[in-house]
């Protein structure tokens, strides 16, 4: 969901640690390789077994019996200065070709001493052993590190706690890795990013949060599917003033939601709290976190009255899919940002038993590009304020029971390239005036309703 959001928020994030690495320049000017590092990198490619996008095609010889200068090989940047290579980009990013890269880490590259950017993501880089080296824990210099979507199995080293300039870590998608402690984590002062998705957390579950809450630098945390069960600890002090993106999604957390230790941190961004499982009222720290631009709390069991969210004016995606098993839609919407101008882009309310009427007031919404609230009992008429959706691309109002005719302002939706009326009690007559403006419209579902169709033989 969201896309565009998600990456927006991702580059945020990582803007800092892109930084860390501008020093490392084009390479048509400055040092050459030094040859230590150019015969690492050789002996490293020596244990790829497979490389069928021709990735380190260009780590050769020249053909005289002489080495290139490695400084020009792909994925490879050198200090300007020095000629010591700086940072590995190996990264697979041709996602639909499978794995770019298959063989083992090499240790022969830690003779890169001056290494600080290494990202071998998304390569089947596991060896022989399965797991993650323990030599990745010796570059003293490191200050990223991505081992995202590499199949590794086993324990990850503590041993990476031994990178005290880290400043991102990313083993997430790991498959079948899991850590029984947390602690080596607490000697990375520096960390920034941190993400362990569908990393085994599950022996952390008790002390995780004091863990993170003693690395105040972090901004990102994903410890979404991670086998945890509890977000509800009681901290003394929030270190964690910095911390912009939180995602705890499909972790299994038994408690209320009121009970969490985060409610407190202001300057979050995003909340993931999807399929968590967690129940009750909302805590009433959610309606300060000014800050705040996605929630998502779906698959929540939720207690209403919600709380009013009328002052979160940063407020871009909201997500409350099937979160309740009753409650009024028009009261619902009443506590909804209010905010001028509105931010919120999408509204996901489906699957929520809701009953009531939609009121007309909800135009103030405007900036709205998703909207769906299929899976309810709303009645009543359609409010002729939808008109003021200027922005909206896709409407899902299925599953409900709305009565009486479609309102002439659907039309005016010119951005509209999705809506679905059906399974409702619509009826009356659609004509070209509701269409005719509708021209980046790609699907219209108007089963199970009693409405008719008239349009122009000419139109």
């Amino acid at each position: 969901m969201a896309a565009a959001e998600f990456v927006l928020l991702v580059t945020a994030a990582t803007f800092t640690f892109l930084l860390v690495t501008t020093r490392a320049q084009a390479q048509s000017v400055g040092a050459s390789c030094q040859q230590r590092d150019m015969d690492a990198l050789l002996a490293f490619k020596q244990g790829i077994n497979s490389d069928p996008n021709g990735i380190l095609a260009s780590w050769r010889s020249d053909g005289h019996g002489h080495e290139e200068d490695c400084c020009r090989w792909r994925g490879v940047r050198c200090s300007n200065r020095t000629g010591h290579v700086v940072e590995l980009r190996l990264g697979n990013t041709d996602l639909y070709d499978g794995y770019a890269l298959v063989g083992e880490i090499s240790d022969s590259l830690l003779s890169l001493e001056h290494l600080e950017y290494l990202d071998l993501s998304m390569n089947s880089l596991e060896g022989s052993s399965g797991r993650i080296p323990d030599l990745l824990g010796s570059f003293n210099n490191l200050k990223y590190l991505n081992l995202s979507g590499i199949p590794f199995t086993g324990r990850v080293p503590p041993h990476l706690g031994n990178l005290s300039k880290l400043q991102y870590l990313d083993i997430s998608g790991t498959q079948s890795t899991f850590s029984l402690d947390l602690s080596w984590l607490t000697r990375l002062q520096f960390l920034q990013y941190l993400n362990l998705q569908a990393v085994n957390l599950s022996a952390t579950s008790a002390n995780w949060p004091h863990v993170v809450n003693m690395i105040p630098s972090l901004k990102f945390i994903d410890l979404s599917d991670c086998f945890l069960t509890s977000a509800n600890q009681t901290l003394g002090q929030l270190n964690l003033t910095s911390l912009g993106w939180l995602d705890l999604s499909e972790n299994y957390f038994r408690h209320q939601i009121a009970s969490c230790w985060f409610w407190n941190l202001t300057g979050l961004k995003h909340v993931n709290l999807q399929f968590t499982g967690m129940y009750g009222h909302l805590p009433p720290a959610l309606g300060s976190m000014i800050s705040l631009q996605f929630l998502d709390l779906s698959y929540s069991i939720l207690t209403l009255p919600m709380i009013s969210l009328k002052n979160l004016c940063s407020l871009r995606i909201l997500n409350l899919e099937t979160c309740f098993s009753y409650g009024n839609i028009t009261e619902l919407f009443e506590r909804l940002p209010r905010c001028s101008p509105c931010k919120l882009q999408e509204l996901h309310l489906q699957l929520n038993n809701l009953t009531g009427v939609l009121p007309n007031s909800m135009g103030h919404l405007s900036s709205l590009v998703i909207l769906d609230l299929s899976g309810n009992n709303i009645t009543g008429h359609l409010p002729e304020s939808i008109g003021n959706f200027t922005s909206l691309m896709s409407l899902d109002l299925s599953n409900n029971n709305f009565t009486g005719d479609v309102p002439y302002e659907i039309g005016v939706l010119t951005d509209l390239s999705s809506l679905n009326l059906g399974y409702n009690s619509f009826d009356g007559v659609i004509t070209e005036k509701h269409f005719g403006f509708l021209s980046n419209l790609q699907s219209l579902y108007l089963s199970d309703t009693s409405l008719k169709i008239e349009i122009s033989s000419e139109w």
